[in-house]
């Protein structure tokens, strides 16, 4: 018995040292194994639920976190409203056709069309000037001034003495129209929308610098382009017989 239990402490203390170091591990291997299987089990639904989340944002990405997004063409003008679409102004300019009216009913030209471009006598103060521009429409003083057609009203004031108290209105084609030697009790405001023949005020007498001339008693009318350049009216407007010529 004794040599037995001999043996087997000659044993240990040769093989003691491994077979120790064999059994910790088996009991590290086996904790670590239990651990993982504890992790496992509270992982698994996190992940589960975060997979969803990815999968939901991915199908609701708003389009304006896309790359190119930037790219996508601004809708046209419009009144948001209503729902109607304003075409762009430049493109109403290069499609609109417009009808022009004599702004004094069965108005006649007194004063011939000047684009400025040559000097004209100012005969009652015995001067030359470039100032006088567009015609003149004979029209006695008080006559109803008529918008020659639809538009905005984009200027009303006061001129020098060669053209007096005036209005100017911007038409969908890019035309202008200019009213001059006009009645101070003018009838419209700047960015006023009128209509085609609608009254702007009265002939009057502020042109000051004309009142000798035969035409004295008129209406300054202008014609311009989109380019602001001086077109003759006559050339848009049927207009009567020229008197005073």
């Amino acid at each position: 018995m004794d040599k037995k239990n001999n043996k087997f402490i000659s044993f240990f203390k040769k093989e003691g040292f491994y077979v120790i170091l064999f059994v910790c591990l088996c009991v590290v291997a086996t904790v670590a194994a239990i651990t993982a299987r504890n992790n496992a089990k509270k992982v698994t639904p996190q992940a589960n639920k975060g997979n969803v989340a990815v999968n939901i944002n991915d199908s609701t990405k708003s389009t304006t976190q896309m790359p190119g997004a930037e790219q996508v063409k601004k809708p046209t003008t419009g009144n948001t409203a209503t729902g109607v679409t304003v075409p762009n102004t430049k493109t109403v300019s290069n499609t609109s056709k417009i009808t022009f009216n004599n702004p004094i009913n069965d108005g006649a030209v007194s004063r011939v069309f000047s684009d400025g471009s040559k000097p004209i006598e100012v005969k009652g103060f015995n001067v030359w000037t470039t100032v006088i521009k567009g015609v003149g429409i004979n029209a006695k003083k008080g006559t109803p001034v008529l918008a020659a057609a639809e538009g905005k009203v984009t200027e009303v004031g006061t001129g020098d003495e060669f053209v007096g108290n005036y209005v100017v209105i911007s038409h969908q084609n890019g035309m202008k129209t200019v009213y001059t030697n006009l009645d101070p009790q003018i009838t419209v405001k700047k960015d006023d929308v009128v209509k085609a023949k609608q009254t702007l005020g009265k002939v009057g007498d502020s042109a000051r610098m004309l009142k000798f001339e035969p035409y004295a008693e008129h209406l300054g009318f202008q014609l311009l382009d989109s380019k602001d350049q001086q077109v003759d009216p006559g050339k848009y407007i049927k207009f009567k017989t020229e008197a005073n010529k």
